[in-house]
C-alpha cells in the first residue's frame, strides 16, 4: 500500500493521525468487504507508522514534512512490513523507534 501524506497544513505525524481517524470512521461505514479489507490495510499501516515513527527526529531532518509543503510526500509498506517514507520520489531514512 502507498499513500499520500499531505504536507501542505500539518506535519507529518498530524496528517498521518487525522488520516488514521479517518479511516477508522470510514470502516464503520463501509458497505462491502472489498472496501473495508482496503481500510483494514490503511489503517494497520498508519498504526505503524504512529506507533514506530521518530516524527520530532523526521520534522528536523526533513522541512518537508513539518508542513506548509507541497512536497510530493508517500508512506508506503514493503513485503516485509518496513515502512519506508518519500519526498518527491526520493527515500528518506526513517529511523524507526521500533
Amino acid at each position: 500500500m502507498n499513500l499520500k501524506i499531505s504536507t501542505k497544513r500539518h506535519c507529518i505525524e498530524t496528517e498521518i493521525r487525522r488520516q488514521y481517524n479517518r479511516a477508522i470512521s470510514e470502516y464503520f461505514k463501509a458497505g462491502d468487504e472489498n472496501e473495508k479489507k482496503d481500510l483494514e490495510n490503511r489503517i494497520a499501516l498508519l498504526q505503524h507508522a504512529l506507533e514506530t515513527f521518530d516524527f520530532n527526529g523526521l520534522r528536523n531532518r526533513h522541512a518537508d514534512l513539518r508542513g506548509d509543503s507541497d512536497a510530493d510526500v508517500r508512506l508506503r509498506s514493503d513485503e516485509s512490513g518496513q515502512l519506508h517514507i518519500t519526498i518527491n520520489g526520493e527515500e528518506i531514512e526513517t529511523t524507526n523507534t521500533n
